[in-house]
């Protein structure tokens, strides 16, 4: 091993001197050493995380998408219920349509092309980044076509959070955190189908004598739960399934030469959005989702929108007069 000594000599505040030597073969200098070699390996580390925290959070995108349709609504915004530790720049698309719903006709249709307009936004906000680079947060209170129709245009997106207001709490949840339903009941089909009316109950009964005011012509399939409950925030297990049933009768409707679906959905906002993602409109039946109306009486399901198809690419507003 090789030994070496460090002559020092230094002057004192009083102007004397102090001398020494330090040897390298000395256990004091080998822990010098080493606690300042541990030092400055721990500093670059630190260093290191730091600049690669900078580039993840320039490069990566969290972009919270939230809707507001209703008039009693959330308090708190989607972004909000983003994690603080969640690594990323904070982008938020934020749309509010309370008062164009409840207008004309015009008003509506421009509340289902803001809708339409989600993934352009998403387009101009992710600037050219990969699609690993970006984590969407979605979430919100709106009539259930506007959110089934949104969770249909951003389905392709790589990694979405899906996130349900809470009313108990009065905050945003992820499904995770939700409760477990059972199972829907069966499923009576008939032979054929041409065009059906397709009643999907989750969080409140749907009223058959509306139905058949509604779509006289037009026969109705029953896909619903026995007891169903509102304001439930519904478990990540329990949308799996429901999302998986509503795909089978759907599979099913098509082989026995289903053409057109009017679908009537009572459901929570996060499963709308759930449903709306895994429609396919390009190899399934053509699908118009509803909006329903308690206090038109002559027309409870007034409007709805046409989803997008082999044909068209957007979502439109579709009117129903007074049968």
């Amino acid at each position: 091993m090789v030994v070496a000594n460090i002559n020092f000599r230094t002057t004192s505040d009083d102007g004397s001197y102090i001398s020494g030597t330090i040897r390298t073969a000395d256990p004091e200098w080998w822990a010098t050493f080493f606690c300042v070699t541990a030092g400055i390996i721990l500093i670059a580390a630190g260093l290191y995380i730091i600049f690669n925290t900078y580039r993840d959070q320039q490069r990566k995108l969290l972009v919270a998408i939230e809707l507001r349709g209703l008039s009693q609504t959330a308090d708190t915004t989607v972004q909000s219920a983003i994690p603080s530790l969640a690594v990323g720049r904070r982008e938020s698309i934020f749309i509010d349509v309370r008062q164009m719903v409840q207008g004309t006709a015009k008003q509506k249709q421009e509340a289902v092309t803001s809708i339409n307009l989600i993934p352009s936004r998403l387009k101009q906000i992710k600037d050219g980044r990969d699609r690993e680079d970006l984590s969407v947060y979605a979430g919100g209170l709106a009539p259930v076509p506007l959110l089934f129709l949104a969770g249909n245009l951003i389905a392709a997106e790589s990694e979405i959070h899906w996130l349900d207001w809470d009313r108990k709490t009065a905050r945003w949840v992820s499904p995770k955190e939700g409760t477990d339903l059972p199972d829907l009941l069966p499923i009576n089909y008939e032979e054929k189908y041409e065009e059906v009316a397709l009643a999907f109950s989750v969080s409140y009964p749907i009223n058959s004598v509306e139905l058949k005011k509604a779509f006289p012509d037009i026969k109705v399939l029953d896909l619903k739960l026995e007891n169903p409950v509102p304001g439930l925030v519904i478990s990540e297990n329990s949308i799996q399934r429901l999302t998986q049933d509503f795909m089978s009768c759907i599979a099913k409707l098509q082989g026995k030469g289903t053409s057109r679906i009017h679908l009537i959905l009572a459901a929570p906002s996060v499963l709308s959005f759930r449903l709306g993602s895994c429609y396919a409109g390009r190899n399934m039946p053509e699908l118009i989702i509803y909006q329903y109306q308690q206090a038109q009486k002559e027309t409870p399901y007034p409007w709805g929108i046409r989803m997008p198809n082999s044909e068209e690419s957007d979502g439109r507003l579709v009117i129903q007069s007074a049968s």
